[in-house]
């Protein structure tokens, strides 16, 4: 793969998709699953309510979609923290690579379930009730009885939308391949040290959460930290071609 493709790439996985990320994590609301519960708020569009931090939630079709685009920008994603370590083949900053790219390959698997299962399946079953409903398929106890397993999987400890095994797994995965990425890069005298700090920023807002207000936090700092690291390392390209 040529210098350009490389190039282009990184932009792409690492700036571009994480831009589109925190675009949509905007819309991205939190701390409904109490009050007034995840089929109560999800199943209707929302205004903008600070309790819930997004800045509006447009009802289950666009909870489908926005998990529809979260998949692909999460590969991508993905694929930037692989490129980010590429190269690093000697002592513990090949160690701390190997250890990011296992993590990421983790945080890969768990948050396409998350996002397949609390995302775009949710998104889809919370239709095909309205819909069911709107076409007498469903009685009123049916349709009660459907909302109250969808409810009962968000907080599923193992599948479910919050604090699940793999809600929590790809998490701390996430966090543990920003924190060896950025090990690794300072080993090798890769980055400079800001860029690194937003990059276990990002790490850790994601481990928190992928909803606002942490997702977008989160994937603007992994954004900004591509974008230091690549400029960083283009400069002294620069400057070496302007004294030759």
């Amino acid at each position: 793969m040529n210098a350009k493709i490389k190039g282009i790439l990184w932009w792409m996985c690492l700036v571009v998709a994480p831009l589109i990320l925190a675009s949509a994590e905007l819309f991205h609301p939190s701390g409904f699953t109490r009050s007034p519960g995840m089929y109560a708020y999800l199943c209707t569009s929302q205004p903008f309510d600070p309790r819930y931090w997004a800045l509006g939630y447009f009802g289950p079709t666009w909870w489908f979609t926005m998990h529809m685009i979260q998949l692909p920008m999460l590969g991508l994603v993905s694929v930037g923290l692989w490129m980010a370590v590429e190269g690093i083949e000697e002592g513990l900053a090949c160690l701390a690579a190997w250890v990011s790219r296992v993590a990421t390959f983790i945080f890969l698997i768990c948050y396409t379930a998350l996002d397949s299962i609390g995302g775009i399946g949710l998104g889809r079953s919370m239709l095909n009730i309205d819909a069911m409903r709107a076409a007498g398929k469903l009685t009123p106890e049916q349709a009660q009885g459907a909302i109250a397993l969808l409810n009962e999987d968000w907080v599923d400890p193992w599948i479910g939308g919050v604090g699940s095994f793999i809600s929590l797994m790809g998490s701390w995965m996430v966090l543990l391949a920003a924190v060896s990425v950025a090990l690794a890069l300072t080993l090798t005298r890769r980055a400079p040290w800001p860029a690194l700090i937003l990059l276990i920023a990002f790490g850790w807002e994601i481990q928190t959460s992928h909803a606002s207000p942490h997702g977008p936090l989160g994937f603007l700092f992994l954004a900004l930290a591509a974008a230091w690291i690549r400029l960083a390392g283009a400069a002294p390209a620069r400057r070496g071609l302007a004294t030759a």
